[in-house]
């Protein structure tokens, strides 16, 4: 395989926040298979505070999730180390957005990746 070619993947996720939380001693294994179990989808967790969680949920739309809100957060309730209160809630949801691979820019040796896409 040819050392130059980079490949580019597309993955369909959604990145949850959760606030209003206490977390103490987190399983985040098992929180990630109930989850799991629930949403029928392959769940990561990504990031954990003392007062919010932060996960990648895979091939389930926004609209889903925050209609099914209560139920996540009582299946989140469920796990070892994390305690809920009246002002849990979904603190933002975000679908990843895709991008066709013609739009996007070359890459250009020694520059900011990031600034390709200004």
């Amino acid at each position: 395989m040819d050392k130059d070619i980079k490949v580019i993947v597309q993955v369909d996720k959604t990145v949850v926040k959760i606030t209003g939380v206490e977390v103490k001693g987190l399983n985040i294994q098992q929180l990630e298979e109930i989850l799991k179990d629930k949403l029928k989808s392959l769940v990561r967790i990504i990031g954990v505070t003392g007062s919010s969680i932060e996960m990648d949920i895979y091939g389930v739309e926004e609209e889903d999730i925050l209609r099914k809100e209560d139920g996540l957060i009582t299946a989140i309730a469920l796990a070892d180390g994390i305690s809920v209160s009246d002002v849990t809630t979904l603190s933002s949801v975000k679908k990843i957005q895709s991008v066709n691979i013609d739009s996007v820019p070359e890459y250009i040796e020694n520059g900011c990746r990031g600034e390709r896409w200004l």
